[in-house]
């Protein structure tokens, strides 16, 4: 009888424990937390989220489109890791980060930025005066006498941009595309509403090119190099609405048509 009761006793403390232990784990997953280094940035302005994890982190996502078109993936992390970050559109952002443990557990977070404009420029248009063989045949299947002999234009523009935030590496990158002005045309773009904000001491590249069954056909800066650097400091002062690039050597000028921050 009594060793009867001895393993009742016993069982009921195994079971307890059982179920202490339990409690504990399930009181304590895997989780993430995120710390952004600021909350509200200004255009450009690189910031970091810093992530900490209760357990080892296996693989790492992170989108800011709530991985509606993927995300950034990363293997065999530690407990924390930082990521780095600049946006040049205004607005609030919404960075998600997934994180999988050893053991195949998910845990997802979300941080919030606000992103404001500062001193960022904006470009509302480009006009192109000349560029290397103006009004000379670009399309041979056609005629001298045909319009259509003349350039398809676009020009396009390039910065140094973040690529991927689990890494600092800035790289150039293509930043804008303009739509085609046909057979020359009015060789002016109206970029006002396409809110392209940057650092005014950052610099571009602009690049311009024929396009041929939607592919660029060639190279209207006569390159390599294929583009052109251009810069706004020297107009930080001055503020001109209108600043006019002039490349003699390859018969290239354009103006953009800018808007300064107050």
């Amino acid at each position: 009888m009594k060793n009867t009761i001895y393993i009742l006793i016993l069982s009921l403390l195994m079971t307890n424990c059982s179920s202490e232990s339990n409690d504990n784990e399930n009181s304590n997953p895997f989780s993430i937390n995120l710390t952004p280094s600021v909350t509200s940035v200004v255009v450009d302005q690189a910031f970091t989220i810093s992530i900490s994890a209760t357990e080892e982190i296996k693989e790492l996502w992170v989108s800011t489109d709530n991985f509606a078109t993927g995300g950034y993936a990363q293997r065999q992390f530690g407990t924390s890791y930082i990521l780095n970050f600049n946006f040049d559109t205004l607005g609030q952002k919404t960075i998600s980060v997934r994180a999988k443990n050893q053991n195949n557990v998910v845990s997802e977070k979300q941080v919030v930025i606000s992103v404001s404009r500062g001193n960022a420029l904006k470009i509302n248009g480009v006009q192109v005066i000349s560029f290397y063989g103006i009004n000379t045949t670009y399309d041979s299947e056609f005629p001298a006498t045909n319009p259509n002999h003349l350039a398809d234009l676009r020009f396009g523009l390039s910065k140094n941009k973040l690529g991927n935030p689990l890494d600092n590496i800035y790289s150039p990158t293509y930043w804008y595309l303009s739509n085609v002005i046909d057979n020359q045309g009015s060789m002016t773009w109206d970029c006002s509403n396409d809110n392209l904000y940057l650092n005014p001491n950052a610099p571009l590249k602009f690049g311009l090119v024929d396009i041929d069954n939607g592919i660029a056909g060639a190279d209207l800066l006569n390159g390599p190099p294929d583009y052109r650097e251009i810069s706004f400091t020297n107009y930080l002062v001055t503020k001109p609405t209108t600043i006019t690039y002039t490349f003699p050597e390859i018969n290239l000028e354009f103006k953009v048509f800018v808007e300064w921050a107050n």
